[in-house]
C-alpha cells in the first residue's frame, strides 16, 4: 500500500482521536471544532460492531469503570470513529468508550463516519492505538509489523507517525522473536521489556532456563543480565579446559550434571583435584543438597 494511505486523510482522523480518552473526558486535552460537529451523528450502540482488526487485545476492566462513571457525569466528549459497510456500522476508533458507553446505559453514542476501506480501516486502528501508547508490549509490537509486513511501511516512517525513534521500532519487533510462553507472561506484566531484552541475548536453549529463574526467584533486569554473562563466561571456560581433560573425567563429569541437573566441573591436578557444582539460587541449592544426602 501507497504511503498515500496514511497522508493527509488519516492524519485529519488522527488529529481528532490522538488525545487520551480519559483526558478528554475531562476535557482537558480536546474540544470538538464546529467542522467536526457537522460530520458527527448519534448512533444506536446495539447497531456498531467491534473493529474485526482491533490490534488491541487486552482491556483494563477497572479503567472502562472509570470512563463509564466518566462519561454518566459528563456525556460523551470524543465521539468514536465507525466505518459503514451496507446497513452495518463497524468500530474504526474508540474501543474503550464504546465499551464504557455500554456499561454507563447509552443507547445512542457520538460517531463520526468515515467511508473507508478495510486496510484503511486497520490502519488507522492500528496508528490511532499506537499514539495512544496503552498497548501492552507484545499488542504493539504485532502492530508495528503488520504496519510493515502488510502496509509496507519502512520502520522510519512508522518511528515518524507515533513519535518514536526507529531503534525504539526495531527493538519492539525483537520481542515477536521471543517463545509465545514469554511473550504471553510479557503482555500479562510477569516480566518487563528489560527482562525480555535479556532473554533476546540468550540462545533459544538458554532462554527458558533464564526465563524460569526471573519468573521463581524474581530476578531483578540486573540480576538476569548478571545470570546469563555467567552462563556465557562458563561455558567459554568449559570448551577451554574440555579440550585439555581425558575421556575418563569428561564421563564423571557428564554422570554428575545428570544425577545433580546442574553445571558440575571436575578440575584434576595429578592425583589430586576438586568438583565444582552450581547452583544458581537458594531453592536450586536446597534441590541439590538434598541430592547429596540421599
Amino acid at each position: 500500500m501507497s504511503k498515500k494511505v496514511l497522508g493527509k486523510g488519516l492524519s485529519a482522523i488522527i488529529s481528532s482521536v490522538q488525545a487520551s480518552e480519559n483526558d478528554l473526558q475531562t476535557n482537558k486535552t480536546g474540544i470538538i471544532t464546529e467542522d467536526s460537529k457537522e460530520k458527527i451523528i448519534e448512533l444506536d450502540i446495539d447497531r456498531i460492531l467491534p473493529n474485526p482488526d482491533q490490534p488491541r487485545t487486552h482491556f483494563n476492566e477497572e479503567k472502562i469503570i472509570e470512563l463509564a462513571e466518566s462519561i454518566k457525569s459528563t456525556g460523551l466528549i470524543q465521539p468514536i470513529t465507525v466505518r459503514k459497510e451496507g446497513d452495518i456500522y463497524f468500530l474504526v476508533a474508540g474501543e474503550r468508550r464504546l465499551r464504557a458507553s455500554k456499561l454507563a446505559g447509552f443507547k445512542k453514542i457520538k460517531s463520526i463516519i468515515l467511508h473507508s476501506n478495510r486496510d484503511d480501516n486497520l490502519t488507522i486502528a492500528l496508528i490511532e492505538n499506537l499514539q495512544r501508547e496503552d498497548l501492552d508490549p507484545i499488542e504493539e509490537a504485532k502492530a508495528f509489523k503488520i504496519l510493515i509486513t502488510r502496509f509496507k511501511l519502512k520502520q522510519q516512517e512508522i518511528a515518524e507517525k507515533v513519535g518514536k525513534d526507529r531503534a525504539s521500532i526495531a527493538n519492539s519487533i525483537r520481542l515477536l522473536n521471543l517463545d509465545e510462553k514469554i511473550q504471553r507472561a510479557l503482555s500479562e506484566g510477569k516480566i518487563s521489556v528489560g527482562h525480555a531484552k535479556v532473554l533476546l541475548g540468550a540462545d533459544e536453549a538458554k532462554q527458558f532456563k533464564i526465563f524460569s529463574e526471573i519468573i521463581n526467584n524474581g530476578l531483578s533486569v540486573r540480576e538476569a543480565e548478571k545470570f546469563i554473562n555467567f552462563e556465557k563466561s562458563s561455558q567459554v571456560k568449559s570448551k577451554i579446559k574440555s579440550k585439555s581433560k581425558d575421556a575418563h573425567i569428561k564421563k564423571m563429569e557428564e554422570k554428575l550434571i545428570s544425577i545433580l541437573g546442574t553445571k558440575v566441573e571436575i578440575k584434576h591436578f595429578g592425583k589430586n583435584g576438586r568438583i565444582e557444582i552450581n547452583y544458581y539460587s537458594i531453592d536450586d541449592f536446597d534441590r541439590i543438597m538434598e541430592i547429596l544426602k540421599k
